[in-house]
């Protein structure tokens, strides 16, 4: 996490920001600073950056950051693709829309949207885990920590993918071990 401030803000605000439920959509708005950009826009490494900022200000304002600390949970993003479609320039500002689409019984699939004037200029998909002291941390055990009743989404067509994407590369790579 190299956005240390921003972060720090994100909490914070979390204070007094609205709660979300687990299937709200976490809304941030934001701008290209300096440090975001190469020559004329935002790298492609700081977008993943920024979907970390989203994926966090979604847990403090599930309550589910407090969960994280309370029961010492690591955050871990197993895998993530991005589509970039317009570049962002420096003093932009933008929003940063992410939320919850599905989850199975090891994982969270998260939705990140990158939109300037209502215009996507990014989409990214995350799937995302947490790791207790013995291990991956069902979903199903941190909904129950939230106190949450959502029942998990329809399966969206590119969960299947980015899951079958993911099985490949984790066959690469103990293929490579």
């Amino acid at each position: 996490m190299r956005l240390r401030l921003r972060l720090l803000w994100i909490i914070f605000s979390s204070f007094w920001r609205k709660h979300l439920g687990v299937l709200d959509e976490s809304v941030l708005t934001l701008r290209v600073l300096p440090n975001d950009i190469d020559v004329l826009k935002i790298t492609d490494d700081r977008y993943l950056a920024l979907m970390d900022l989203g994926r966090a200000d979604l847990a403090a304002r599930t309550g589910l950051a407090k969960t994280i600390a309370r029961r010492k949970w690591a955050p871990l993003a197993t895998s993530a693709c991005i589509r970039f479609r317009y570049p962002l320039k420096a003093f932009q500002s933008y929003e940063l829309r992410t939320r919850i689409v599905y989850w199975d019984d090891h994982t969270f699939y998260l939705l990140q949207h990158f939109e300037r004037n209502h215009r996507k200029v990014a989409t990214g998909y995350v799937c995302a885990t947490f790791l207790g002291a013995s291990g991956p941390v069902p979903p199903q055990q941190i909904l129950a920590e939230l106190r949450s009743t959502a029942a998990c989404p329809d399966k969206p067509d590119i969960v299947s993918q980015l899951q079958q994407i993911d099985a490949l590369i984790h066959f690469q790579q103990k293929d490579a071990a």
